[in-house]
C-alpha cells in the first residue's frame, strides 16, 4: 500500500454535520452531504469513508465496500497493512496457490467475514485464516479454510497473497445480491450435547428456548448507541423463560467461544444488540432478532427488517434516537405471533 496525503477535505465541518444527521436518523440530509463532500473533496478519503454507509443503504454494496477501504488511509478501518513481502490478491489465478484471510476488527468483524474463506477456496487456494486466538477451534471447522493461525503470527504463514477480511467482499467484487446468508459455522458434537443437558431443566417441554444478550465491548466507538433497557426487554418476554447470554452476569458456565456456540446452537431464538454473539447464533443458522439504533454499523444498513448477510436475521429497527419503545412493542407483538405457529 502507497503513502497518501491528506487533503482539506478530511477536516471539512460538513462530516460532523453529516454525523450528527445519521444519528437523528435524517438519512436524506446525510445522503445529501455525502454527494456535497464527494464534489467538493473528491480525493477526500474521509468524506468516502462516511460515504459508504449511504452507498449500501441505498443498495450498492461494492461501492460501499470500496469507500469503506478508503478509510484505511486514515486509520478508519481495518488494521495496517501485514508485514509481509507479499502482495494483495488482486484477482491473479488462485489454483494451487496460498491465501491468508488476516481476520480484523471486533470478534463479530471475523465472525461475519470468515464465510468468505470458501469463495477464495472456490477459485482454487488453499486458505489460511489469522484470527483471535478465542476463535481459533471455530474457524478450523469452516468450509474453504485449510489452517488457521492466531492473529499476531499471521505474517509467519506461508502465503502467496494475503487480503484483509474486512476487504474480502470488496476483493471478491460482491453485491448484495451475491450475498450468502445460509448458515456457515457449525458447533463441536460433544459441546452440542452438553449444552443440551444443561439447558433442559430450564424450559419446559413446549417452551420456546430463547437467549438474550444485552450489548457488547463498551470500548467500541459508538457503542452507547447500541445500549438499550435491558428490562424493558425481559418485559417484553413477558412469562416466557429465557437463559442469559450476558457473560458479565449469566449463571452459565461459558468459558469459552465453542461453550458459546454450544448454548446458541441449543436455542430457538437469540434476542440481542448487534454483537460478536448475534453475528454467531446468525451464523449458525439460529434465529436471531437483532435490536439495531437508528444509525447501525453497516451490516444493517440496507433498509428493511431482513439482510441479505443472514438467512436467519430479523432486524428491529430504532425509530426515533434514543427511544427504543416501538422496537420492544414489535418484539412483544413478533413473539406473541410465533406463540400462535
Amino acid at each position: 500500500m502507497n503513502a497518501r496525503s491528506p487533503d482539506l477535505g478530511d477536516f471539512s465541518p460538513l462530516l460532523d454535520e453529516q454525523l450528527a444527521a445519521g444519528k437523528r436518523g435524517e438519512f436524506d440530509r446525510g445522503a445529501a452531504i455525502a454527494r456535497e463532500l464527494q464534489a467538493q473533496f473528491p480525493n477526500s478519503d474521509r468524506a468516502a469513508f462516511n460515504r459508504a454507509w449511504y452507498e449500501m443503504r441505498e443498495g450498492n454494496l461494492l461501492a460501499g465496500l470500496q469507500c469503506l477501504d478508503r478509510g484505511r488511509w486514515v486509520g478508519a478501518f481495518g488494521l495496517p497493512p501485514l508485514e509481509t513481502s507479499k502482495p494483495l490478491y488482486r484477482n491473479e489465478n488462485l489454483v494451487g496457490k496460498h491465501l491468508l484471510l488476516r481476520s480484523e476488527g471486533g470478534l463479530g468483524d471475523e465472525i461475519i467475514n470468515i464465510r468468505f474463506a470458501k469463495n477464495f477456496a472456490a477459485r482454487g487456494a488453499k486458505v489460511a485464516v489469522s484470527c483471535a486466538p478465542p476463535l481459533m477451534s471455530v474457524f478450523a471447522r469452516v468450509e474453504g479454510v485449510s489452517s488457521v493461525v492466531a492473529g499476531e503470527a499471521a505474517r509467519f504463514m506461508h502465503h502467496d497473497y494475503w487480503v484483509p477480511a474486512m476487504s474480502a467482499a470488496r476483493v471478491l467484487e460482491l453485491e448484495f445480491k451475491d450475498l450468502n446468508g445460509s448458515p456457515y459455522l457449525s458447533t463441536q458434537p460433544e459441546s452440542f450435547e452438553t449444552w443440551r443437558e444443561r439447558l433442559a431443566p430450564k424450559f419446559g417441554a413446549s417452551d420456546l428456548k430463547i437467549g438474550l444478550k444485552f450489548f457488547g465491548n463498551p470500548k467500541f466507538e459508538h457503542e452507547q448507541l447500541r445500549r438499550f433497557p435491558e428490562q424493558r426487554l425481559i418485559a417484553a418476554l413477558g412469562s416466557r423463560p429465557w437463559v442469559n447470554l450476558q457473560l458479565e452476569t449469566t449463571d452459565l458456565p461459558i468459558r469459552s467461544w465453542e461453550d458459546t456456540l454450544g448454548v446458541l446452537a441449543n436455542l430457538d431464538l437469540v434476542i440481542t444488540s448487534c454483537t460478536s454473539v448475534a453475528h454467531a447464533s446468525a451464523a449458525l443458522g439460529v434465529e436471531t432478532w437483532i435490536l439495531v439504533p437508528i444509525l447501525p454499523y453497516y451490516i444493517w444498513s440496507l433498509p428493511g427488517e431482513r439482510s441479505p448477510w443472514y438467512d436467519s436475521v430479523r432486524l428491529f429497527r430504532q425509530t426515533n434516537p434514543g427511544e427504543w419503545d416501538s422496537a420492544f412493542t414489535a418484539i412483544a407483538n413478533a413473539l406473541d405471533e410465533k406463540a400462535k405457529l
